[in-house]
């Protein structure tokens, strides 16, 4: 018969990172404000805090975090007005999984966690909250 030859083309994330889709994930336990987490601690892996866009990058990002973990930033906020929420790596706002009556912008809440409560939706906490993060990059 004829021959054929095949050229697969592997492209990992490195070390530490996992991924999903296009992108590459990593959860960061140090406890730090969004502000932080996104502007020194992810911008510094050339990454940014990450945005969901479906049900499944949403169940892959609870995956993501150890049992343990309770709260977790993600990528999306509305300090620039509110209700108006944006992903910080600028893609579009098309999905969202916010808890029952959230978000409430309690005492002035303008960042978003993913895995709130044992539903493991989104709320809306005040950024300088203390938390671990998930960052995201391009493969």
């Amino acid at each position: 018969g004829e021959k054929c030859t095949v050229f697969v083309q592997v492209i990992l994330c490195q070390y530490g990172w996992t991924n999903f889709g296009v992108q590459c994930y990593k959860f960061f336990s140090r406890s730090t404000s969004w502000i932080a987490a996104e502007v020194k601690n992810c911008i510094k892996e050339h990454a940014n805090l990450a945005s969901v866009h479906n049900e499944q990058e949403n169940d892959f990002l609870i995956g993501l975090l150890p049992s343990t973990t309770t709260r977790c930033w993600l990528g999306v906020q509305d300090a620039v007005e509110v209700s108006s929420w944006l992903w910080s790596d600028g893609t579009p706002y098309d999905y969202s999984n916010w808890c029952s009556n959230e978000p409430n912008n309690l005492n002035v809440e303008n960042c978003g966690e993913i895995n709130w409560t044992t539903d493991r939706c989104w709320n809306d906490a005040s950024c300088s909250t203390s938390m671990g993060y998930v960052c995201a990059k391009d493969l």
